[in-house]
Formats: structure tokens, sequence, C-alpha cells
């Protein structure tokens, strides 16, 4: 190349604007609403691009664990990225916000805080959850029907015979959201799929009363009630911005966006978990679980 036409190419790439940096995140399904806006506003704040991937949490720290790139984690619970920490694959954990469980239901529904356990235990039919493995509100569900044994010994197996465990092969892609698939397992699914019942996060519960105004949210009574608490991480291979992004969710303006969207806000400074938070005992109800699962997918083929 001539040496003039070497001058214009270096000066041509000096003054070339340089591409933003990007950011990638993983994501649990419930917090997809939330998290999608607080990327939004750090792109705007920080002059990056934020890609971002939402699925259960089991799912995305399978594809960290494979090998897909992911900057930041952020999970419905603290095992799930504890694991990928204990693994050499992240940073430390942090808890960064917290959800509960409800039920969601049909407005006419006589289902109610005070009649809770009876109602699920003898006028449900069908009640919609999700598998344990795979998704930390499976898991937690199996903490409820648990804690419902221990009051009336025989509700774990009776409550694990109603459910519908929800997968994504079930759903119609355009209805696997947190809120449209509680509204559309409650009011459009099949007759095979159609439950009585969700038990739900509650920002999943609002997510769906915004779309359809015919569902209603019940509270689960204080011997039943579960809380949820989210893990944050920094993988180790992140780009430079991926830090900032994870500070910027703890930070004012990313949790009062959490707080919009029905998440409780953190009451302390958020520290490191040095130990797993394993919800208690969950493999004990798995088989029951994905053998019904088997035995709901076969009826409805």
């Amino acid at each position: 190349m001539p040496l003039a036409n070497q001058t214009l190419a270096a000066t041509f790439k000096e003054i070339s604007p340089t591409k933003p940096d990007k950011v990638t995140l993983f994501g649990a399904g419930s917090l997809r609403g939330a998290l999608s806006e607080v990327a939004k506003n750090f792109e705007n704040v920080a002059g990056v691009t934020v890609e971002t991937s939402f699925a259960f949490s089991g799912l995305q720290r399978e594809r960290i664990e494979n090998g897909q790139k992911a900057d930041v984690f952020a999970s419905a619970d603290i095992s799930n990225p504890l694991t990928l920490y204990q693994k050499g694959l992240s940073g430390p954990v942090i808890n960064f916000t917290s959800n509960r469980l409800v039920a969601v239901t049909n407005s006419d529904s006589q289902l109610t805080t005070d009649n809770f356990l009876q109602q699920f235990l003898s006028n449900a039919d069908k009640i919609g959850t999700f598998p344990p493995l795979s998704d930390p509100l499976g898991a937690y569900t199996q903490d409820v029907y648990r804690k419902a044994d221990a009051i009336l010994p025989g509700s774990l197996q009776n409550l694990n015979e109603k459910s519908v465990f929800f997968t994504q092969e079930l759903v119609p892609p355009d209805k696997f959201t947190s809120g449209g698939l509680i509204a559309w397992g409650l009011q459009e699914a099949p007759l095979e799929l159609k439950v009585d019942a969700f038990i739900s996060y509650y920002t999943s519960a609002l997510a769906a009363l915004q779309i359809s105004p015919n569902l209603k949210v019940v509270e689960l009574p204080e011997n039943l009630a579960i809380k949820a608490d989210y893990g944050l991480t920094v993988l180790k291979d992140a780009g430079p911005k991926g830090q900032e992004l994870a500070d910027y969710i703890l930070s004012s303006e990313g949790q009062k966006v959490l707080v919009k969207y029905g998440f409780s806000p953190l009451s302390v400074t958020p520290k490191s978990v040095p130990e797993p938070n394993i919800i208690g005992g969950v493999f004990l109800a798995v088989g029951i679980a994905f053998a019904l699962k088997k035995k709901q997918v076969s009826a409805k083929k």
C-alpha cells in the first residue's frame, strides 16, 4: 500500500467511533420486567449495550457451566449462583433483593388466606407450579408443600398429585413470561393444563393482574409463608463493565426499579453470601414431581 494510503487508513482508524462496550446479563424469568428496565437505564448512564437473557435460574446456571458467555448472573435463589462461585466460575454472591410466594387464582375463587390449606387440599383439582430442579420457584413451592405436610401429614403427596409442572415446551412461546403464563394457565390453557390456582412470586402475580383483571392474589398464611432471596454474581471472565452493571443493580437507582416491580428493598448494606442458602429438602419431592410431569406430558400427547 502506498505511504499516503497507509497514512489515510491509519488516520481513519483513529477517528472511527469505537464499538461501545457490551455487557451480557443472565437473569431469572421473574426478573424480566425489572432488570430489563434497569439494564436500559444502565445503558443510558454508562454508554454501553446490555444484552439480556431471562429463563429458569437453573437453566441459566447450566448454560454458564456449559461455556455460554455471561458477565452477570441474577438468580431467583442463592444456591444457583453460589454453585458457580464454588466451581470457581464467578465472584462472591450478593443477596440483592427478595420476593415472596403468593397464590393467584380467578377472582370468583373461594380461596382466602384463612382457608388456604383446606381449599388447596379439598377444592383445588390442579395447581400450577414449575419443575423444582430447574426453577427456584418450583423448589420454593415444594417448601410450601412440606410445611403443609408438617401441619397435615399426607399433604405433600396430595399437593404434588394435583400439581401441573409447567415447562417451556407446554406453553405457547408468546405466553411464556411470568405474568403471561399465570394468566394463560388459569384462563386460556387447554383442559389438561388449565389450573385452579398458581403458586407464584408476588412480582409475577402483579404482572398477571396487569394482563387480566379477572384474577386475584391471595397471601399465604404465616405458617406456609416462604421468602425468596435472590442472588447476584459477576462471572470470572466478565468484561470491564460487568462489575459496574452489578453495582448499578445494587445502587439506589437499581433498587428503586426493583421495588417498583414488587420486589422487597434491601434493608441493610448487601454482603457476600459465604455459605449456600439451600432450599431445604427440595430433592425429597423431585421424584414425585418429575414422574407427575412425565405423566402430564404423556396425557397431553
